[in-house]
């Protein structure tokens, strides 16, 4: 049997914090959302007291542009709070720490914008390739002639297949729909 591996040495508050705010950019950024977008809510998370434009630009070494972008799309997720200091004319921001708000009012609803989408798509997909088959042969070469690379006419054995693969997807898009849509879930966040 192996020994246990020796524990690391503790690290420093401000090495373990940076450590957080870089692992939040990772995150986000392995969803798609861009690094700056988990930087800025992992900062504002970890830091108690309201910070300006400024000192996220600053704490970040980023350009106030950047934090700016970062903070009112944030903003618009209900991710960060704007808060007013007395005092001080500057727009502070804090995290939203409820995260059944940060996921029912932030980011469903763009999850389930972009599902929607999907599904437009899938639909649309779905009824050109059950359209007729002279329908279809001739808007593959029509496609074909403008560089598309969709051969002009499929194999009634392709076809088939295309049709599978699309409602298989169309079943999957309907259920996570359902999902996403459900009052337990609703309840749940």
């Amino acid at each position: 049997m192996k020994p246990p591996a020796p524990a690391s040495p503790p690290r420093s508050w401000e090495s373990e914090r940076r450590h957080f705010i870089e692992a939040g950019g990772n995150s986000t950024h392995a969803f798609g959302l861009g690094r700056m977008i988990g930087r800025v809510y992992a900062l504002l998370y970890l830091t108690p007291e309201p910070l300006s434009l400024e000192q996220v630009a600053d704490e970040l070494k980023v350009s106030k542009a950047s934090a700016s972008i970062t903070l009112r799309q944030l903003e618009a997720w209900q991710a960060v709070l704007l808060i007013n200091v007395e005092g001080d004319r500057r727009d502070f921001y804090v995290a939203q720490t409820d995260f059944s708000i940060l996921l029912r009012k932030g980011i469903m609803p763009g999850v389930r914008k972009k599902l929607r989408s999907a599904g437009v798509q899938i639909e649309r997909t779905l009824v050109t390739t059950t359209a007729d088959a002279s329908a279809s042969a001739a808007a593959a070469s029509s496609s074909s002639s403008n560089g598309d690379s969709t051969p002009a006419k499929f194999t009634r054995e392709q076809m088939t297949e295309l049709k599978r693969r699309l409602k298989a997807a169309q079943t999957f898009h309907k259920r996570v729909d359902g999902i996403l849509g459900s009052k337990l879930l609703s309840r749940f966040l």
